[in-house]
């Protein structure tokens, strides 16, 4: 198995320099190159990230088989308390920013999530995870739809351009490692089935 050569996520407390731009996206890059395994891939880059566009909260959700409903595939930021259930999270195609992302294939942003009151149900979440704001991005590629990345970020207001720059770039890195891993999912089992066959 190839060694995965990322760097070390930057911690969360730690700030991040308008100049580190170039370098966050290079390091996404490379992960996506040196990925074995898609979710790891996309934790790496979650872990990253957030901590670039200042995200209090971070969470990556992919389509299941169906195309109906999405599982959490990677997680940043959220509290112990969530972690039980984490694993069973599910979000409906077309339900919530990320559902809507999904269904939509558009960017979604609520600027103030607790003074929206079409958000009331969500506003428990925002209170106990402690976020104003968020922007949804689908993952899409050629090969269509996969997912979302949903950023959830500390304060209220409008997405900077800065970091609506960053976020969408960064969810269109790991659209392409989902792509990369389906396709090298595909490719295994195609050796496993010539491999089974009988020799003429």
């Amino acid at each position: 198995m190839r060694r995965q050569r990322w760097q070390r996520p930057v911690e969360e407390s730690t700030p991040w320099p308008e100049g580190a731009d170039v370098s966050l996206l290079r390091d996404l890059t490379h992960a996506l190159a040196q990925a074995e395994h898609p979710r790891a891939a996309l934790q790496f880059a979650l872990d990253r990230f957030c901590p670039a566009v200042h995200a209090k909260v971070g969470a990556v959700f992919l389509l299941d088989p169906v195309g109906e409903a999405m599982q959490l595939a990677a997680a940043h930021g959220w509290p112990a308390s969530a972690r039980p259930w984490l694993g069973a999270l599910r979000v409906e195609v077309g339900r919530g920013p990320s559902g809507e992302a999904v269904a939509e294939r558009r960017v979604i942003e609520i600027a103030d999530v607790l003074g929206d009151p079409a958000m009331a149900e969500w506003h428990p979440v925002a209170t106990e995870l402690g976020f104003h704001a968020l922007m949804a991005v689908p993952l899409l590629t050629h090969d269509g739809i996969h997912g979302a990345v949903t950023v959830y970020f500390p304060d209220a207001g409008a997405v900077p351009v800065r970091t609506r720059a960053l976020v969408r770039a960064s969810a269109d890195l790991m659209a392409a490692m989902v792509e990369r891993g389906a396709l090298a999912e595909r490719l295994r089992r195609a050796e496993a089935a010539v491999a089974g066959m009988d020799p003429l």
